[in-house]
């Protein structure tokens, strides 16, 4: 034999031998993925060396041309299947996925990425579907994306009509229903989308819900109103994050509850009596986290409050008249670098909105004040709030305006001495309410931005907003002479192309 097929013949015997002692290194130690990865992919390139070069060392074993091809058919088929299955058991302990649809429909947002990432316990979906069902077949498909991400959240599809004893332990009475567990802790969930579910993971990972009170008293949107000025969208979006919301009488109470998490305010139309600011004011100062959305054009009495803490709202307004909204209707793109917007790359808009200033105020200066929010470059700030509202550029200021903002003291190492829960403290500031209403709250990412910001002061950095992605529908417009060539190129080039190649193997094979 000579040298040059002997390496050949070894290639190949060493390729099955790494072969089977990779899977035997598999079954011996599992957990020590390199040992056996690394024999299995060496075990491939020896095989795919002997599977190139075995021709030739065939023919030594016989001169019967039939005995030859015969063979050679045979072993390739022999090595193809060993090479395929090589790989698949690669592939099984290390799988690649890939969203090729256009709207990455079937990718996970990074924010469901960072929840599932960061799961503590394990967490298991008991899914209630028809057998065969196309909302099974959904769900299935979502839950593998889920279980790609970790080991720690597991699934079940149960036929109620198949196990009915499992479907009473859990009181099941309709298809499509969902229990997810953790623990002693569960939660049950009706709709099968990315947003529906992440939230109830992170509602069933969560050991205590975190209270949020909305202020009410001043004519504040109303959680229960439904109507175009409500903010019941926001309620049901809160409370599907696992959030306990409560209304806030500041008048009844005193004071803040110490259980609120965050205290908002929102849009109110009639001045606050001293005694309630003073309440707020209180919260702040022993850390609270306060979230206050006041319109253009309204007296709150909340000026004397946010001024000792920094922030002054002017009676101006805000005009964009490249929004294509409105002149009034400023439109928001781009974002100052902050933990809020972190990844959020959806515009927002303000239906008439104010500027909020910062100025350091004496009494503390070691208050700091960040952007979040700015209107484009081509908007402007204008005085004249009544009558007839025109720009004009000897009188107006030219953007960008803040229009949103926050307020903190900096962040302290919190074995140091100076660090008490008073430096905890949280104020965030839009000069605008009417934003996160239900007639524009699921419009572009208004609604979202509104939820990273309670999640936010809620400490809840990875229970951010999610948008599920939307499947797209695309048309194909084709000319009549674009149709004529996929006729000609699809139903008669293509396949007498393949015939005649067809034909020309089987001739010269015939000769052989």
């Amino acid at each position: 034999m000579a040298p040059k097929q002997g390496v050949v013949l070894l290639s190949g015997i060493l390729g099955a031998v790494l072969g089977a002692a990779g899977f035997a290194a598999y079954l011996a130690w599992p957990d020590r993925v390199w040992i056996y990865m690394t024999l299995e992919g060496v075990a491939v390139v020896h095989l795919l060396v002997f599977l190139v070069a075995h021709f030739e060392m065939l023919k030594v074993f016989s001169r019967r041309r039939s005995t030859q091809f015969g063979a050679n058919s045979l072993l390739m088929v022999l090595l193809v299947v060993a090479i395929l299955a090589i790989l698949n058991f690669i592939v099984s302990r290390h799988p690649v996925r890939v969203d090729l649809s256009g709207s990455g429909a079937f990718t996970l947002s990074p924010q469901t990425v960072d929840v599932l990432k960061n799961l503590k316990e394990e967490v298991r979906v008991l899914g209630f579907f028809a057998e065969r069902g196309s909302a099974q077949n959904q769900a299935r498909d979502l839950f593998e994306n889920y279980t790609h991400q970790t080991s720690k959240f597991k699934y079940e599809m149960i036929d109620p009509d198949r196990r009915p004893e499992v479907a009473r332990q859990y009181n099941i009475t309709e298809y499509d229903t969902m229990v997810l567990k953790r623990g002693t802790a569960s939660t049950m969930l009706r709709v099968v989308s990315e947003s529906s579910l992440t939230s109830a993971l992170i509602r069933v990972s969560r050991a205590v819900p975190k209270t949020l009170y909305f202020v009410e008293g001043h004519g504040e949107h109303a959680l229960q109103d439904k109507e175009r000025g409500g903010y019941s969208h926001l309620d049901e979006s809160l409370v599907a994050q696992g959030f306990t919301i409560k209304p806030l009488l500041l008048l009844s109470e005193k004071k803040v509850p110490d259980d609120a998490a965050v205290v908002i305010v929102g849009g109110p139309q009639r001045p606050f009596a001293e005694e309630e600011w003073m309440a707020l004011d209180g919260y702040l100062a022993r850390g609270g986290r306060l979230f206050v959305l006041v319109d253009p054009i309204v007296q709150t009495g909340l000026s004397p409050f946010l001024e000792k803490w920094g922030v002054r709202l002017d009676n101006d307004l805000i005009l964009d008249p490249t929004s294509g909204l409105g002149g009034v209707v400023p439109v928001v793109n781009r974002y100052p670098e902050h933990e809020i917007t972190r990844k959020f790359k959806l515009a927002t808009f303000f239906p008439m909105a104010r500027s909020v200033a910062f100025h350091t105020p004496p009494s503390d200066p070691s208050l700091r004040f960040e952007t979040i929010l700015q209107s484009n470059p081509s908007s402007w700030l204008t005085t004249q709030v009544v009558g007839d509202i025109a720009i004009d550029p000897e009188r107006d200021k030219k953007g960008p305006i803040t229009l949103g903002g926050l307020v903190r003291y900096p962040d302290t190492p919190s074995d140091t001495p100076e660090s008490d829960d008073r430096l905890k403290m949280r104020l965030v500031v839009f000069g605008d309410a009417d934003f996160a209403t239900n007639g524009v709250a699921s419009a572009l990412g208004n609604g979202d931005l509104f939820q990273n910001v309670v999640n936010w002061l809620a400490e809840e950095k990875d229970l951010v907003s999610i948008r599920p992605q939307e499947a797209k529908t695309s048309t194909l417009l084709l000319s009549v002479q674009q149709t004529n060539t996929l006729f000609l190129v699809s139903v008669l080039i293509v396949p007498l192309t393949l015939l005649i190649v067809g034909l020309s193997i089987f001739r010269r094979r015939r000769r052989l």
